[in-house]
């Protein structure tokens, strides 16, 4: 099983539409379990946008740090790990 879909705005407008005038959603082609999730959100917030907000792996390193492991990178490139290891802790 591959998860929670991620659905599009219009595709939880189609699910809710249908589910509030009692016509069945599933012509449509999602699951029955992604119909009733949908519809059990849009029933407690009111909503029908996508409440889980996924976004995949959390970054480890802020984008300020990775800019600057770039440039310590760039300025030797054969360094070795310790080398950059130790530029990269001592700070700008």
């Amino acid at each position: 099983m591959a998860g929670y879909q991620d659905l599009s705005e219009f595709e939880r407008h189609v699910i809710v539409g249908p589910r509030e005038i009692a016509f069945g959603a599933m012509k449509f082609g999602f699951s029955r379990t992604t119909i009733s999730r949908v519809y059990r959100e849009y029933r407690e917030s009111g909503k029908t946008s996508n409440l889980r907000h996924r976004c995949g792996r959390k970054k480890i390193m802020q984008e300020r740090d990775q800019r600057r492991l770039t440039r310590i990178i760039k300025r030797n490139r054969r360094a070795i790990f310790a080398q950059i290891d130790a530029d990269f802790t001592d700070g700008p």
